[in-house]
């Protein structure tokens, strides 16, 4: 059991090293600017090893943001259903995992799929696979007590809030620096109000 934890221990790092070494050429140099071979060289492993993990540099950028990612070490995604509603528990879980650096990660990989359309339907992915993961823990944490359409409409509406504003296409300013994690930053404010008018429609 110790030596397969191991083992999955260092897969995720080695698959996190070559999806980070992907994504700092990509910010550097621009998705078309580099290839695999820069990827593995700059991660330091194999391109045999990159191909165990990624069909290609553009999947590879795309997950330098992976699930495991959106909770703080040592957290879970559990919480009593005697003490919060799912609309509760997704609020914690999106002011928990959305902390600065990967709010800043989340818009950097949007604009560059933007300016780089074969990053495109990997981020897209990649959001998907987020919105799936906080879903599939709510559904299976509350289960029938709420029909099983409630949880795809509230994690629906809560992404649908979060994505225009990290696509730069509602304008909420970001916050620059960890300095900024109190209530005075205008992402926080936001998410404040879209909670607001949430808890008016969803209980």
């Amino acid at each position: 059991m110790a030596e397969n934890s191991l083992r999955d221990k260092k897969k995720i790092a080695t698959r996190k090293a070559l999806a980070e070494a992907a994504f700092e050429l990509a910010a550097e140099r621009g998705v078309d600017g580099f290839v695999v071979e820069d990827i593995v060289t700059k991660a330091g492993y194999s391109r045999r090893t990159f191909a165990n993990y990624f069909s290609c540099k553009e999947e590879a950028i795309a997950n330098s943001l992976s699930l495991d990612d959106y909770l703080e070490s040592g957290d879970q995604f559990e919480f009593s259903p005697q003490d919060h509603t799912p609309l509760s528990t997704i609020e914690i879980f999106i002011r928990r995992s959305f902390t600065i650096n990967k709010l800043k990660r989340l818009n950097h990989l949007i604009s560059l799929s933007r300016e780089y359309p074969t990053l495109r339907l990997y981020v897209t992915g990649a959001l998907m696979e987020m919105q799936d993961f906080a879903g599939r823990n709510i559904s299976e944490e509350y289960g029938s007590d709420y029909p099983k359409e409630y949880y795809h409409i509230l994690i629906g509406a809560v992404f649908g809030a979060i994505l225009p504003v990290l696509d730069e296409s509602f304008d909420v300013n970001l916050p620059e620096d960890e300095e900024q994690t109190e209530k005075n930053n205008e992402f926080n404010q936001y998410m404040d109000t879209v909670f607001a008018h949430l808890r008016k429609g969803f209980s």
